[in-house]
């Protein structure tokens, strides 16, 4: 984000409108999340080698996009990088092979992680602005600029986590739960308890086995065809009639377009503001991102003693307070507010994904759960899609002028914001988690059937 708009500008690229060229990212990740979702129900190992070659090839173009003086370069670059994005593998791999209880602590520990990266990318591009050249012209060939070096940089890196994902990384025991499966349903229960298996693939096994011979056979000579069409058909009603998954897809669609807002700006505001280069605004970002670390470690430790919904409520009145502070009223704009409300609004929003998440992978109904409209795919998807609203919002706002973005992108954020923390006040009695290992589906004559046979 630090440079991007100075990428732009040496491309002949409005600074103002680098959202477009952030934005690639996650519009690429709408449908690549789609095929890890699919691509992980066998591998989990292919589908990250797969991602991290993706996203070395999308930064080596990315950074050689101003060598060549290619803006397609850049955007295609970017729509690699997005292309390999694995966050719907982590986080159904969270949903799988986590207990219910030790889920949002499990998806906190994510956001974690993923804060840590944040951090750690705008530092590099802070310190690079020491090691790389800043005074380039465009009609030189520069090779290594400090437009050009984060993506030489993460292309290092991108190959480093390829190698390690080939030799180190082992796939999952698939086999104890398919064994489960195929136990009488008392049986099966204890042994699913025992193993934590209260996960994704659990309750769609339940339910192919707890169906009678006879529907089980009538399944078998549906042709494929029909049985894919009736199976999408019945998880998206499942998962849109469903108040809890939407309540919790519409805030992670908020949160990360708030985020995307924040981290997109902050360079471009700052620099019109209070004349930051690109150091400033990267340590900036650095400083925001650092911080999130200890909120989340702070939210998993809370996840024990309180619901999901009382931090998610906690974190949506704090994004209120930060974002109303961070808005311009008059002519006057500090360094102060812009750092303080900033790194309020960031550390919430940030925070709120962790229980969200967890409160989303206990309430999704378990039709639902091991088919590709899982937890993790809906969660990615909810958030791309956030993301991808976000650099749009605030490029459409920076065509009235740089002076005006902040209030036009952050206005209407605060606004979604206040009502978002109306509905889930408004919904408060349907978002709570299930922790029984029951099917939400499960037929009624069939458990009677099951009764009468013990009987």
């Amino acid at each position: 984000a630090p440079t991007s708009g100075l990428y732009a500008d040496l491309l002949g690229f409005d600074p103002a409108n680098a959202g477009i060229i952030i934005g690639m990212t996650p519009l690429a990740v709408t449908v690549s999340s789609i095929l890890y979702s699919w691509g992980s129900s066998y591998s989990y190992k292919r589908a990250l080698l797969f991602a991290s070659c993706c996203c070395c090839a999308g930064n080596l173009v990315y950074a050689l996009a101003l060598p060549c003086r290619s803006l397609k370069m850049v955007l295609f670059g970017r729509l690699l990088t997005g292309f390999g994005s694995a966050r719907v593998i982590n986080r159904r791999y969270i949903a799988d092979y986590y207990s219910l209880e030790d889920r949002t602590t499990g998806m906190s520990q994510f956001v974690s992680a993923s804060a840590l990266g944040m951090a750690l990318g705008p530092a590099f591009a802070a310190a690079l602005s020491i090691v790389a050249p800043s005074d380039v012209h465009p009609e030189d060939e520069n090779w290594w600029t400090i437009e050009t070096a984060p993506g030489y940089i993460m292309f290092a890196l991108w190959g480093c986590y390829f190698l390690l994902n080939f030799f180190h990384f082992e796939e999952p025991d698939r086999q104890s739960a398919a064994y489960a499966a195929t136990q009488p349903p008392k049986k099966r229960e204890v042994m699913l308890t025992k193993q934590h298996s209260a996960c994704e693939n659990t309750p769609l096994i339940t339910k192919e086995v707890t169906g009678s011979p006879e529907n089980v056979q009538i399944a078998d000579q549906l042709p494929s065809g029909n049985k894919t069409a009736h199976s999408i058909r019945g998880q998206m009603t499942s998962c849109f009639g469903h108040i809890p998954v939407m309540v919790s897809l519409l805030l992670l669609m908020l949160l990360k377009s708030v985020l995307e807002g924040i981290s997109s700006s902050a360079p471009t505001l700052s620099r019109h503001y209070f004349h930051w280069g690109v150091d400033a605004s990267g340590a900036y970002l650095a400083f925001l991102a650092s911080m999130v670390l200890p909120t989340t470690v702070s939210v998993a430790r809370f996840s024990r003693r309180y619901d999901d919904r009382e931090l998610i409520v906690a974190m949506l009145t704090a994004m209120v307070l930060g974002i109303t502070g961070f808005l311009v009223y008059g002519e006057h704009y500090s360094e102060t507010r812009f750092i303080l409300f900033g790194c309020v609004s960031f550390v919430a929003s940030n925070a709120l994904e962790g229980p969200t998440m967890g409160l989303l992978s206990k309430v999704i109904p378990k039709s639902l759960a091991a088919g590709v409209l899982n937890a993790g795919l809906l969660a990615t998807e909810a958030g791309t899609f956030g993301r991808v609203f976000g650099d749009f919002w605030l490029s459409n706002a920076a065509f009235a002028g740089v002076g005006e973005m902040l209030n036009r992108t952050f206005k209407p954020m605060l606004l979604s914001v206040v009502v978002m923390l109306a509905v889930v006040l408004g919904t408060w009695e349907y978002l709570q988690p299930s922790y029984t290992l029951i099917d939400d589906d499960y037929d009624d004559d069939t458990a009677s059937e099951e009764d009468e046979e013990e009987a």
